[in-house]
């Protein structure tokens, strides 16, 4: 039985021994059966910038993650280097295959300090989950063991993902992402992160590729709730470049935002 076979009999997303991290088959994205869907990195690389800072009081306002090539549903190394500061401190993640980079994430931590007042986002809320019962479905996307799939619920919470245009929807997801390791807000937020050129697609799956070259997430706050929502728009153009951001949400309002760059390409015949 292969490392990939072997550690999804445990229902996790990754498994880890020490740097050295384990896919499993629901780490999958939609566009290769050998590649993760990105996601899963995002949701890993937030994990191991927290921990690396977990017992210092911060939280992260920034994570920017580049993807230069596919991560594979392979074995993967990672490094964490935290750099030094006091109100604001910037953690680096790798994660390699076969010594290549295939993933990396800056982190930008900061520590809390309590203000007197706040300003409100002014961004609408979404219907709350319990009110929301359609899972999202793609055209052209399979109903397969995957991070998108099996290892992430979902419901529709605005527009429709059957069709192109803006879409939201609640995201959740159904197992944890790393063993014997706590699935943090903050993972749960930027592995759903990843999501919004699916949800909000303006060009049809079975015709083209629409894979994000980068994410970069931005929290006001961690969420407070298992449920995390994700308001889209994508913008396509005729170069073959793209666009989306999202809104993030938990059940008690608005908690950041997303941005993708994408990699838009016409599939083979």
């Amino acid at each position: 039985m292969s490392e990939i076979n072997q550690a999804s009999q445990s229902q996790c997303v990754f498994h880890r021994q020490g740097e050295r991290i384990f896919p499993t088959v629901l780490s999958r994205g939609p566009w290769s059966p050998d590649a993760q869907h990105g996601g899963a990195p995002a949701g890993l690389i937030a994990g191991l910038a927290e921990e690396a800072l977990a017992a210092e009081g911060y939280q992260l306002a920034r994570l920017t993650l580049e993807l230069p090539r596919p991560v594979p549903v392979a074995a993967l190394s990672a490094t964490v280097e935290a750099e030094p500061g006091r109100a604001v401190r910037r953690v680096r993640v790798t994660l390699r295959h076969d010594d290549k980079p295939v993933a990396s994430g800056l982190a930008v931590m900061v520590r809390a300090a309590p203000i007197s007042e706040g300003a409100l986002s002014g961004e609408a809320a979404l219907p709350p989950p319990a009110a929301c019962l359609e899972p999202v479905r793609i055209p052209g996307m399979a109903e397969e063991e995957s991070f998108h799939y099996t290892a992430m619920a979902s419901k529709v919470a605005g527009g429709s993902t059957r069709e192109p245009g803006p879409a939201a929807a609640w995201l959740r997801l159904t197992v944890p992402l790393v063993e014997d390791m706590e699935t943090t807000p903050l993972m749960r937020a930027a592995a759903a992160s990843d999501f919004g050129n699916g949800l909000s697609w303006a060009l049809p799956l079975d015709r083209y590729l629409f894979a994000n070259t980068d994410l970069t997430l931005y929290m006001q706050r961690p969420p407070t709730s298992e449920w995390v929502g994700v308001d889209s728009r994508t913008w396509i153009e005729p170069s073959g470049i793209g666009h989306t951001r999202s809104v993030l949400h938990d059940e008690s309002g608005p908690l950041g935002f997303a941005q993708q760059n994408l990699l838009v390409r016409e599939r083979r015949a």
